[in-house]
This record gives structure tokens, sequence and C-alpha cells, in this order.
């Protein structure tokens, strides 16, 4: 049987969530959970049809499918357009309004933002998607002077609106609800000048409660540049939905010692690359990149990276070599997944585009392993964090390093938590780790780490007996042989405390 892929691919999707068909070919090829962003959800509704298509999902493939939600935020969007996607051309003229009643075309364009319009000088420059398509101000005039020159249906309801009247500098496909922000010619700025705070809007208070209602496993914020937000959603969740996990989108250059903070707080890391390089230049994107996965390693958190993955697969067949470049160094990192946006919510070829990527993770993978085999030095490179649970993490440690040297198949583990799954997964474990836990969202979260395979029991009155039940399934699914060598890590309460993980053993088949 093919060795299971290690880094965990979750794909976005919008309104095609209710294709059940579609989500299925996606599992099918790779795919191991599902995002779903707010700012491109016309209908809320849509959070409880994808829960319902996960369930049935988990049901045909006997596995567990993480949901996470991505917030509006207050990030600034294009509204509504006519048409799917419109060509706007190099040297065309462009209208933005505020107005958010009228549906846009290729010349007219409405931002869900009087404000940031209002901030506006002549000259300025707008990126568009993430600098795809660059605009610049020209001049500002009410509705009703350059009326003539717009062709809109019931033109008389802008009547006295203002109008901001733009060149474009750089053409592209625009579409629906894609970001807005001042371009930043100039990439060069200090760390100090980073934006103040962006909150959590009432709207995106009443989307984590309805996305908890309709069972998602984790909420991750647009734009986070402090712990604020993400203390008071922990708070908000702790008494409904405690295993609710909150992911930090990582979208600024933050200095080091706020970036840790966040991190340390949050229970995962999503770095938007995309957002990243309005600011910085590609250079040290792809610094700051490896700087984050550091951070999260060292910190034991899921660590994904998003945007600009296989996007050359969003309109042909084939990817480019500098995406599957791309894709080889950021497995080479042992990032915990990789996270799909447009290409699989949007694109053209989304169940090619995860085929795609799970063929290039496993290769990639495969190498890499061999490489830690040949050259054991290079296993001492991934530091452990002592602090909390030190039996946990000596223990972890030990079974990384038992099973190389017996070469392992499998590590099982019966855990009620995730941190010690964490650790065997960030310490590159040589064998897939079995997760045994008995709560469901539990078994859910653990499949967003790298290399896990989570197996949901009833409870843990007979240790033995679901040890002997997970090797029986292994077995079946010929992952175990005859001779094979498992490490086993278990708990048990000692004098009333809680259960934790304090023992270790191995067995052979």
């Amino acid at each position: 049987m093919q060795e299971p892929k290690r880094t965990r691919i979750i794909c976005s999707v919008s309104e095609n969530c209710s294709n059940y068909d579609l989500l299925k070919s996606m599992v099918e090829a790779g795919c191991n959970g599902f995002t779903i962003n707010m700012a491109y959800i016309k209908n809320k509704e849509s959070l409880q049809i994808l829960n319902n298509n996960r369930c049935q999902l988990e049901a045909e493939f006997k596995t567990k499918i993480p949901l996470n939600l991505i917030l509006r935020g207050q990030v600034i969007r294009v509204g509504q357009l006519q048409d799917s996607e419109t060509l706007i051309e190099e040297g065309n003229i462009v209208y933005l309004t505020s107005d958010q009643h009228k549906v846009g075309n290729n010349q007219l364009i409405p931002i869900d933002s009087n404000e940031f319009l209002e901030k506006l000088n002549i000259n300025d420059k707008l990126a568009i998607d993430y600098g795809h398509i660059v605009l610049e101000l020209i001049d500002i005039k009410l509705f009703d002077q350059v009326n003539e020159k717009i062709e809109i249906d019931q033109m008389c309801l802008l009547s006295g609106v203002k109008i901001y009247i733009c060149k474009c500098c750089k053409g592209g496909t625009l579409k629906s609800f894609k970001p807005i922000s001042i371009f930043i010619e100039n990439k060069t700025q200090k760390e100090d000048d980073q934006s103040e705070q962006i909150s959590l809007t009432e709207q995106d208070i009443l989307d984590i409660d309805y996305a908890c209602e309709c069972n998602f496993d984790s909420i991750t914020f647009s734009k986070v540049n402090s712990t604020y937000d993400i203390r008071k959603v922990k708070e908000r969740l702790e008494q409904s939905y405690p295993h609710v996990q909150v992911f930090a989108r990582i979208a600024e250059k933050l200095k080091e010692e706020q970036l840790e903070e966040i991190i340390n707080l949050s229970d995962g890391c999503i770095i938007a690359r995309s957002h990243i390089s309005m600011t910085q230049p590609v250079e040290d994107v792809v610094k700051y990149q490896t700087q984050i996965i550091s951070c999260c390693r060292k910190l034991f958190k899921p660590v994904f990276v998003s945007t600009y993955i296989l996007e050359s697969m969003s309109v042909q067949l084939k990817p480019s070599f500098a995406d599957m470049g791309d894709i080889s160094n950021i497995v080479k990192q042992y990032i915990d997944g990789i996270l799909l946006s447009g290409e699989t919510s949007f694109g053209k070829f989304p169940v090619l585009i995860v085929q795609t990527l799970n063929n290039i993770c496993r290769k990639i993978e495969k190498k890499l392993l061999q490489e830690l085999f040949d050259h054991p030095q290079q296993r001492d490179q991934y530091q452990v964090n002592f602090t909390g649970q030190p039996i946990a993490t000596v223990i972890a440690k030990s079974c990384v390093e038992m099973a190389y040297i017996l070469q392992a198949k499998a590590i099982l583990m019966l855990t009620r938590r995730i941190q010690t799954t964490l650790k065997l997964s960030k310490l590159r474990a040589s064998c897939k780790i079995i997760s045994i836990s008995d709560d469901q969202q539990i078994c859910r979260c653990l499949n967003y780490i790298n290399n896990v395979q989570s197996e949901l029991v009833n409870g843990f009155a007979n240790q033995e007996e679901i040890i002997q039940e997970c090797i029986k399934t292994l077995i079946d699914k010929n992952l175990l042989q005859p001779k094979d060598f498992i490490v086993v890590i278990t708990g048990m309460v000692v004098q009333n405390k809680d259960w934790h993980i304090n023992q270790m053993k191995v067995l052979e088949i």
C-alpha cells in the first residue's frame, strides 16, 4: 500500500461546498480538510451544508475531516460584480464607489468601505487582489459630473455620490469580494510602521457563534497583529465550545516578540504570503515565512502556508516549474499543511490541483525521510521545549528516537489532548503517528497535524483492547506485517490527578 502523505492539504471552498461529488473527488485526490472564508459567502447556510457534507464524507472514507472558518474581519473588499470575473485592461479608466447597492462591472467597481475611499489622495495607487490589478487615482467627482461616461442601469440611484476616477496601471481579471488596499511601491518600511490593531466586528462574532453551532473545528482571524482578539474569542468559546481551536493568520510583518506572543496564545498559524507581500519585498517574505515556521516548531503549534500555491493551475492543466519549486521548499521546512485558497474555491481544475499537490508532497517527503535515516545528526536540529509537560515531552522525544532505531512502522498513542501529538510530529517521527482519542472534535483537529492519523474510540476504559483493535485495523490495511515494530504511548491516572501521558512500550507484530 502507498505510504500515506504527511503534509496536510486544506482546501478552500465557497458556494461550491454544496457540491458533494466535488468535495468527494477532492478527498480522493488527497484533501484532508476544508476551509471557508466568510468574505466570499453570500449565504451563511453554506456552513451547515458543508458540515453535513463533511459528516457524509467521514462516514464514507472512515476518516475525520476538520473544518475551518476564516472571518471576514475589517479587510476592505470589492463588492458584488455582475459577472463571475471581468477583465480590467491596462490604460482603462475605472470608477470606484462606496454604494454597495450597485452591482459592478469592468467600469464601475463598488467598494465596501466609504471611510477607505474618503482617505484617498490624488495619485494614490490601489492594489486589488494583492497586486494582480493596480489602479491610480486621478480624480474625484460627483456621479452627476461623470454619469455619461459610466454605462450602468438606474444611474439616478448614484446621484450626489462621490466617484473615484482611476486609471488602470496593471491589468488583470477582477472577481467579486477581492481585497483592495493602498499599493506600497517602496516596500522597505520599518516594523514600527505597522497598522493599528484590527478588532473583531459584530458580524465576526455572529459568524463565530454560527460556525460553532455548525460543528466547525477552528476559527481563523483574517488578520492578527495583537493577542487581544485571540483572548477575546478564546474566552467566548471556553464554556460552550472548549475544543474549537483559534488560528492566527499572519498577514503582515511583526516584531519577533509580538509574533511569538501571538503564536504562543493561538492554537495554530496560517501564513498569508499574499498579504505580507503587499508591504514587504518578495525576498523578505520568504525569510519571514521561515521565521514563522521556526517559531511554530519551537512552540509546538501547527503551521500552514497559504496563497500562491499552484496558482498557475487555476487556469492551466500543468503547474509551472516555479510553483513546483516553491512547494518543494515549504515541504522541506516541515510545515503541517498547505492551504489552497482561490485555486480550489474558484479555480477551473480544483481536483487536479489537489492531486498534483498530493503527488509533489509525497515525492519530497519520501526523499526527506530517507535523508533523516542516512544522516541521523540532522534529527538533532529540532529543539524541544521542556516547559509545561516535561514527562510527556521526554516520552515523545524518546519515542521518536526509538522509532528511528527500530525502524518502527507506526507510533500509537492514546490522548485526550493535542500537545504530545504535536511534539511527536515536530520531532519528525519516522513513521505514521496514530493518535487515538475519545473526543470527536479532538480527532478532527489532530488531522490538521503533519503525519498524524486520528482514530475515534468510545472511552479509554480498556486501553489494551483499544490498542489491539487499532493494530488489527493497520494489519487489515497492509500497513503492518509480521515482525514489524510499533511504539505505543499511553497514560493513566496517578493519585487522582487528571489522565496524562506517562507510559511507553514497544510491541512486535
